[in-house]
């Protein structure tokens, strides 16, 4: 089978458009065949090995059932930079972006040294973005998975980040020796009700960094606020990616701590996802 026969097969099977399945097909070509895809115009009767052809009806069947294409290609771009992701993290989304954005616009004119820990680090995408992007944030990555830990060692010798990788377990514990001037963190938030209304997709990414326990949306959100209340310095700053069908539960929330100051802000798509607390 030649470069476009195998191009049609892509066409005829995935039920999208044109454009949308020669994208994918570019894709995977370039990352899972070392192909370019420029050699479909240039040289349309080039002839696939089997080995390539296995491997590309593999990934093809595999789309077919709603595998995200970043983890067949174990990358994700993320805040101008590629990521290592597989099934064992969260693909990261751009609504997280603005998260990170966010910190280091507020940052970025620090002269001083800062301590940054992202708890539920995942692939490490907010933590070593922010590190980075900025030399004066020391940012300390905190997960309490080891295989997820090994995705963030992975991302940090990638992109030549400076990043501290620790395991900690906030189910477990509630402090650290050390204080922090920033706490970031993307931590499970989605409620089991919101199950059927996610992309299908998502069936493959880890349920424990999607979901909150059934009962108590918030959960991860309490264990935050208390580490911050030991750990975070005087007058520290939390940056959070929330649920925003919980804003009025998470401002309840709040009122059992002692806060100067909430700042809420919408995401791209006008939902009310961001906040920034300073204690």
């Amino acid at each position: 089978m030649n470069i476009t026969e195998m191009r049609d097969v892509y066409r005829d099977k995935l039920g999208i458009s044109i454009d949308e399945c020669d994208f994918i097909f570019k894709i995977l070509l370039k990352e899972l065949c070392d192909i370019d895809p420029i050699k479909i115009a240039l040289d349309p009767c080039f002839i696939l090995s089997s080995d390539l052809i296995n491997t590309l009806l593999k990934s093809l069947n595999m789309i077919i059932d709603n595998y995200p294409i970043d983890y067949l290609i174990n990358k994700k771009n993320f805040y101008g930079k590629d990521f290592y992701v597989d099934e064992n993290v969260l693909i990261p989304r751009p609504e997280t972006e603005e998260l990170v954005d966010w910190l280091i616009n507020d940052n970025i004119d620090v002269n001083h040294q800062k301590n940054v820990i992202d708890l539920c680090s995942g692939s490490g995408c907010i933590g070593i973005s922010i590190d980075i992007n900025n030399k004066y944030l020391n940012v300390t990555l905190s997960d309490f998975s080891t295989n997820v830990l090994k995705i963030c060692e992975i991302n940090k010798k990638k992109l030549n980040s400076n990043v501290k990788i620790i395991q900690f377990d906030l189910n477990l514990t509630s402090t650290l020796n050390k204080k922090f001037d920033i706490i970031v963190s993307n931590p499970p938030y989605l409620s089991l009700d919101e199950l059927n209304h996610i992309g299908k997709n998502v069936k493959y990414e880890p349920e424990i960094a999607l979901f909150a326990p059934k009962d108590n949306p918030l959960y991860f959100y309490e264990k935050i606020l208390k580490f911050a209340s030991t750990n975070l310095s005087k007058n520290g700053i939390i940056y959070l990616e929330i649920n925003p069908n919980f804003i009025l539960e998470f401002n309840q929330l709040l009122s059992n701590y002692t806060i100067n100051h909430i700042n809420f802000r919408d995401d791209f798509r006008g939902k009310k996802r961001l906040v920034k607390i300073t204690f």
